[in-house]
C-alpha cells in the first residue's frame, strides 16, 4: 500500500562542491569544539570539592533514625514497630 502512495524511494544527491562546503563546515566545528573543551577543562581546574562539613559516617546505616536501618530491622526500636503493626493490621 505504501508503494502505491511512494512509488519512487527519494534519492538524495550531493554534489562534490557542496561536499567540500560541508567538509570545510565540519573542521571549523571541530576546531571550535577543541577550544570550548580545552576552555571548559581550563576552568575545571579551579573548582575544588570541600567536604568539610559532612564527614562520612561508616555506621550510617545502623543509626536508630536510619531509613536503612528501618528497612533491615536490625535495631531492636525497628524490630518492635514492624510487630505493632503488622499485629495491628491483622486484626483489622
Amino acid at each position: 500500500m505504501l508503494r502505491a502512495i511512494l512509488p519512487y524511494p527519494y534519492q538524495i544527491e550531493v554534489t562534490k562542491l557542496r561536499q567540500t562546503e560541508f567538509h570545510k563546515i565540519r573542521q571549523q566545528l571541530d576546531v571550535l569544539h577543541l577550544a570550548w573543551v580545552t576552555e571548559w577543562k581550563r576552568r575545571q581546574d579551579d573548582f575544588q570539592i570541600e567536604n568539610i562539613r559532612f564527614p562520612h559516617d561508616p555506621n550510617w546505616n545502623k543509626r536508630i533514625f536510619s531509613l536503612q536501618a528501618a528497612h533491615d530491622g536490625e535495631i531492636w526500636f525497628w524490630r518492635a514497630t514492624r510487630v505493632f503493626l503488622t499485629g495491628g493490621l491483622a486484626s483489622i
